[in-house]
């Protein structure tokens, strides 16, 4: 070989090992970049369903029921009945409901640990909330004293600020921003779809290109069917963005449901709805674990692709 085939020889190989390394790096940054952006979103269904559902529902319940357990207070305390029938079943039963959906929100709020100390404060006043209202039953006979009692009660829940209700609000307001947090496509997610998964995989596949323009002009072949391969596998993208904006719709109509005045009424209903919404986004949320594994892949052709055009062009001895 004399010195100018050796010279040519040599910057072929050398310009094949920086294709290579260039494509490797490539492809690395373009998965990595793909995985976080995908996963950014699909991880999020299950504590939606699992963890931010009942949590909200939980607090909602016990909202409702202890407005409803007032007003059936209320009802009672100047009702024809008291003497016979008492505070009613109706005021127990709310009154049950509110402290067995505290009970539960202590135990799955997202609020974290300020909201559940806050939680456990509420189930102390709401006991002392009804102690109050037995003491206004108690003195039924005594209107003045007995309104006292009603009106220090009523007072209890309704404050604001420090209030029962206002307390359970700011509870809420809590999870809700986690469910914003885990349902919201925000700036970094766009900004890796919109912008970096586009640009990292659309210069993979330009480079992927034009290697192979390159490799038909040195090497006479009319293509490089392991790096076609490659070149086709970045088409799975397409999907994996499909998917991406399908489980992003699923997770805004969920927020939407848990956004609802009523939820707390409709407990059972607004769980079956928020599971029907999310229920076909736990397997596209575990699609992602094929990222690397289509990742690897993609790497492994590339290689298989090139290394053998490189090996072409080792220095021979004379």
């Amino acid at each position: 070989m004399s010195g100018t085939e050796r010279g040519r020889a040599g910057g072929t190989r050398t310009f094949l090992i920086r294709r290579l390394t260039a494509l490797l790096v490539l492809t690395a940054a373009a998965v990595t970049a793909l995985f976080a952006a995908y996963y950014g979103v699909s991880r999020n269904s299950a504590a939606v369903s699992e963890r931010s559902t009942p949590a909200i529902l939980q607090v909602a319940a016990a909202t409702d029921a202890l407005h409803a357990a007032n007003a059936r207070a209320e009802l009672s305390l100047d009702g024809p009945t008291t003497d016979v029938e008492g505070l009613g079943e109706d005021y127990r039963n709310e009154l049950s409901t509110a402290n067995q959906s505290l009970a539960q929100a202590v135990k799955s709020t997202t609020g974290g640990k300020a909201a559940r100390q806050s939680l456990l404060t509420i189930a102390g006043l709401v006991s002392s909330y009804s102690d109050i209202i037995e003491q206004a039953y108690v003195n039924r006979a005594n209107e003045d004293l007995r309104n006292a009692y009603l009106g220090y009660a009523t007072a209890m829940l309704t404050r604001d600020h420090d209030g029962v209700l206002a307390r359970l609000g700011t509870v809420q307001e809590g999870q809700q921003r986690v469910l914003r947090a885990q349902t919201s496509f925000g700036w970094l997610l766009a900004f890796a779809w919109w912008v970096l998964v586009p640009a990292l995989f659309g210069t993979l596949a330009v480079l992927l290109w034009r290697t192979q323009r390159y490799l038909r002009r040195r090497f006479r072949r009319l293509v490089n069917p392991w790096l076609a391969a490659a070149t086709a596998l970045l088409l799975a993208v397409i999907p994996l963005a499909f998917f991406t904006h399908h489980t992003q719709g699923r997770l805004d109509q969920a927020r939407g449901t848990l956004h609802q005045t009523n939820i707390g009424s409709n407990g059972g209903e607004t769980t079956d709805k928020v599971a029907d919404t999310l229920r076909d986004t736990r397997w596209r949320a575990g699609v992602v674990g094929w990222i690397p594994l289509g990742g690897a892949v993609l790497a492994a052709l590339i290689l298989v692709g090139l290394q053998p055009r490189i090996d072409e062009y080792r220095f021979q001895p004379r």
